[in-house]
Formats: C-alpha cells, structure tokens, sequence
C-alpha cells in the first residue's frame, strides 16, 4: 500500500508542478495563473509533496507488504510512463504557445 501512496505523491507533485509551469509560461493564462502568488503556491505544494511521496515509496520498498507486491509495482510500472507523457504535454503548452509565431505577430500589433 506504501508503494502506490508513494507513487500518486510523487505522479501528483509532478503533475502539479508541470500544470503550473504551462499556466504561469502560457500568454494567454488569465490574471491569476500569471501572479507570483500562483507560482509560489504551485512550487510549495509540489516541493512538500515530492517528499512525502518519496518517504512512502521508499518504506515500500524496504518493508513491502502482499498488497504493494501485487499492486503496487504494476501500478508504479505503468504510471511512470503516463505520468512522463501528460506532465511533457502540459509543460509543452505554455513553451509552445510562448514561441509560436502567432504569439509573436500578435504582440507586435
């Protein structure tokens, strides 16, 4: 059980910040995902869960229970592919719409 709370800590922390990175980077981001504030509160929540993720992963590991071995591993096996996939898509958005040629023509107008 301590390996797929770890998992959905660390899944949740990177999926968290990646959101944030492409609401701050993206120009057309209303006012509130473009303040300081958002930005520091994103960073905050993900850096204090990464942690805790990381501790109930670890304890998994080393003290691994009937369920974390047969659920836990699986689950962690399959979410890091899709995890990796969603987070690149989300960071993407702000990076792609920052430096696409629209973004630039309408800013010269």
């Amino acid at each position: 059980m301590q390996i797929l709370v770890g998992i959905a800590g660390l899944s949740l922390a990177v999926l968290i910040y990646a959101w944030a990175y492409g609401r701050v980077h993206d120009p057309a981001a209303p006012a509130w995902a473009r303040g300081q504030f958002f930005a520091s509160a994103a960073s905050l929540f993900a850096t204090s869960l990464a942690p805790i993720g990381a501790g109930y992963l670890t304890a998994g590991i080393l003290w691994p229970d009937g369920l974390s071995l047969v659920w836990g591993l699986p689950v962690a096996i399959g979410a890091v592919p899709l995890v990796w996939i969603v987070a690149r898509r989300l960071l993407r958005r702000g990076r792609d719409k920052a430096h696409s040629p629209l973004t630039f023509t309408r800013g010269m107008a």
